[in-house]
């Protein structure tokens, strides 16, 4: 099975991210999911025409609307953004049925695409949220730290990010969690740089992890460094970026894919909620979550399928 082309690939100079949520009283028909079977062609279509651009794609489905475009045929682990009790720092839960990911070295691409996309989709869609995000040199956040240091490298983005052959219905798949983070800018950047390093548990200008004796358990890396019992990291495959304005909200757009949604949910739950150590992440002294949802971003083959699969 074919994974979705903005799963993947290395970072791209700009993104853009979509959620919409149905319009009250509409459900999925025919009609919509004939649309959304098509957007993988379209995405290849922008493509063709700007190569140059690199543009990719990826739309998830929330565990919530599923069943109306797929009855009863699931994933396996599918289901809605967690609730973690006893959290300490929000992770609010945003209503939402689909999210658009798109990817590309030129920003115009983007806009063209989303705006047809929107259009079409109106009568039964509209966005919850659209926001554009961009790299910044040498991938760093807007923290000044550099984003996705413990993604997994080559061929290993796909064996993390993709379901496989334990559960083969829906293998080329991927569970997709996403978080609008508000940086407080302000109060960071009055931070000493070796106060930053603590609360992250990386150096700021070499990029290498503290040691474990200097690094506390409340810096962020320390709390998403997870090992199981064999002693393997739990690893996902973070696709963020920066985005907002000078003067305005401005943060990270986290967004992670995964073969399974365990991991994540084990690494926001040590992020946001004291366990056995009754620890939590410092770092959200300093970027509030705003927004929060899960999907799952099916193989091309499964979304393309949906245009036979309605009309049955």
């Amino acid at each position: 099975m074919t994974p979705q082309s903005a799963i993947l690939p290395e970072q791209h100079r700009h993104a853009l991210f979509i959620m919409l949520r149905r319009r009250l009283g509409r459900r999925a028909d025919a009609q919509l999911a004939r649309y959304l079977a098509g957007l993988p062609a379209r995405s290849r279509d922008m493509l063709a025409s700007r190569p140059e651009s690199r543009f990719a794609s990826a739309i998830g489905v929330s565990a919530d609307f599923w069943p109306e475009l797929y009855g009863r045929e699931r994933p396996q682990l599918l289901r809605a953004f967690p609730h973690i009790a006893g959290a300490i720092h929000p992770a609010p839960v945003t209503n939402t049925d689909l999210f658009l990911h798109l990817r590309a070295d030129e920003a115009d691409v983007l806009h063209d695409f989303a705006a047809e996309m929107l259009e079409h989709v109106q009568e039964w869609l509209e966005p919850v949220e659209v926001m554009p995000a961009f790299r910044r040199h040498e991938s760093r956040d807007l923290t000044g730290f550099v984003d996705g240091t413990e993604n997994p490298a080559a061929d290993e983005r796909a064996a993390v990010a993709l379901v496989g052959s334990d559960d083969p219905d829906w293998a080329g798949g991927s569970y997709l969690h996403i978080q609008r983070y508000v940086h407080r800018m302000e109060a960071w950047n009055k931070l000493p740089v070796l106060q930053q390093e603590t609360i992250v548990g990386r150096t700021k200008q070499s990029d290498e992890e503290l040691p474990d004796e200097d690094r506390p358990r409340t810096a962020h890396i320390s709390r998403v460094v997870i090992e199981n019992e064999a002693g393997d990291e739990l690893e996902i495959l973070r696709q963020s970026m920066p985005y907002g304005v000078p003067g305005g909200d401005r943060g990270l757009y986290f967004v992670s894919y995964c073969h399974t949604p365990l991991h994540f949910e084990r690494m926001l739950e040590r992020m946001v909620s004291p366990g056995d150590d009754g620890r939590v992440d410092h770092l959200l002294n300093f970027s509030r979550a705003v927004t929060g949802a899960a999907f799952f971003v099916p193989s091309i083959e499964r979304i393309e399928r949906l245009a036979s699969q309605m009309s049955q």
